[in-house]
């Protein structure tokens, strides 16, 4: 993408507030409920402040797993808080970290675009907002409540890596990085670092598919292909670069959306 994640949210704060000055400009000119649709949409602009402070909890998590095998001492222990603890449980920590805050910010961002982009029945009922694998990604999701070309064009272009992705968030935030004596790791110590087992891959890869998409639905070099034995460290970069980029186009396209069409409601276009 031409612009980074946070380019796209302090653009989106922009338009956000273009919606609210024009309902400002044109007081009783709707019906109170449009205008209420209207001032709820542009009242997402006061969060993108906390958005890019996710943002910058996710970088801070991502930085804790870069290096770590080289910090263990002899006792298999590195530098966390104010003392020292085994890596794996630093290495599990980091990765939940990571993982748990990308995807906070993956579904508040995406709670917000679907207001405009889901049809009104995605959003009554607070607790199944709209979100990023299964209104934009799987074609096992509500696609009748979803723009279809949003689907189509995010789903080819970013839906293997953000599946991959969300494959290990669920695996580490509900599983622990372990299930049935499976890990994803190649050994509990840092002379493992961070690369993945043979096992462990292919319990993320099976999880992966049940979101319907497949591995060719990527716009990532023809060259990336992760396997067993790889650092998920790498493998993190570049689902955090395809979901970002996802979430650009998502964020972009409803906050740009709503601005015009305010605009050709009030006949300010």
């Amino acid at each position: 993408m031409s612009k980074t994640l946070e380019e796209r949210l302090r653009s989106a704060k922009d338009a956000l507030g273009t919606i609210d000055a024009a309902t400002l400009r044109n007081p009783g000119r709707l019906a109170t409920e449009v205008e209420k649709q209207f001032k709820d949409i542009s009242a997402f602009a006061s969060d993108v402040e906390h958005w890019l402070q996710l943002l910058e909890a996710r970088k801070e998590a991502r930085a804790l797993l870069t290096g770590l095998e080289g910090l263990v001492d002899d006792k298999d222990c590195v530098p966390f808080g104010s003392g020292r603890v085994k890596y794996l449980h630093v290495r599990l920590l980091g990765v939940q970290a990571y993982l748990a805050t990308k995807w906070a910010l993956a579904d508040r961002l995406v709670a917000m675009a679907g207001h405009v982009l889901c049809i009104q029945s995605s959003l009554q009922n607070s607790r199944k907002l709209p979100q990023l694998i299964t209104h934009f990604i799987s074609n096992n999701g509500p696609e009748s409540k979803t723009a279809a070309l949003a689907v189509l064009s995010l789903r080819h272009a970013f839906g293997w890596p953000i599946a991959i992705s969300y494959a290990l968030r669920n695996h580490f935030v509900h599983d622990g990085g372990s299930l049935d004596g499976i890990d994803l790791f190649d050994g509990p110590s840092a002379a493992a670092g961070f690369k993945i087992s043979k096992d462990g891959w292919s319990r993320v890869e099976e999880r992966a598919r049940t979101y319907g998409v497949e591995p060719k639905h990527h716009c990532v070099a023809a060259a990336w292909t992760p396997s067993p034995g790889d650092d998920l460290r790498v493998i993190l970069d570049v689902c955090e670069q395809a979901t970002d980029d996802a979430l650009g186009v998502l964020v972009g396209s409803a906050c740009r959306s709503i601005a015009t069409h305010v605009g050709f409601v009030f006949g300010e276009d």
